[in-house]
């Protein structure tokens, strides 16, 4: 039998590896998710121009060994409309205000994420990453 030779380099090594992964990379990877969903969403806002879709908020933390991470309005009617089906939009000249987007949906924020557009490219930040 061969004595096996450098197992305190593969720890190293490998401890190394996963403190990149756990340091670096999977936040980084939770804030690209944030952003693909957010971005998503917005385009399924009621107003195309307004306080609401300027007033979104990405967040990432580092909670011991948990990433967490969301995405928020600072608006008071943010969640009326996220859960609301009441609303639908409806057409709005410039000149009366915001533009309303016609392609608003209720459930804008949740669509964002889970759209097959926004899972195709969470998929593609996953292979980018590499985690």
């Amino acid at each position: 039998l061969m004595p096996v030779t450098g197992i305190k380099q593969v720890k190293q090594n490998m401890k190394r590896v996963f403190k990149d992964i756990s340091d670096k990379k999977a936040p980084q990877f939770i804030n690209a998710v944030l952003s693909i969903g957010a971005a998503n969403s917005k385009e399924l806002t009621p107003m195309e121009y307004s306080t609401l879709v300027n007033s979104q908020i990405i967040n990432v933390e580092i909670l011991g060994q948990k990433i967490v991470g969301f995405v928020s309005f600072n608006t008071n009617y943010a969640a009326f409309l996220e859960f609301s089906t009441k609303w639908k939009p409806r057409p709005v000249s410039m000149k009366d205000g915001p533009a309303t987007n016609m392609k608003a949906e209720p459930h804008f924020l949740r669509k964002g994420f889970e759209s097959p557009e926004s899972q195709a490219q969470i998929k593609q930040a996953l292979e980018i990453f590499k985690i």
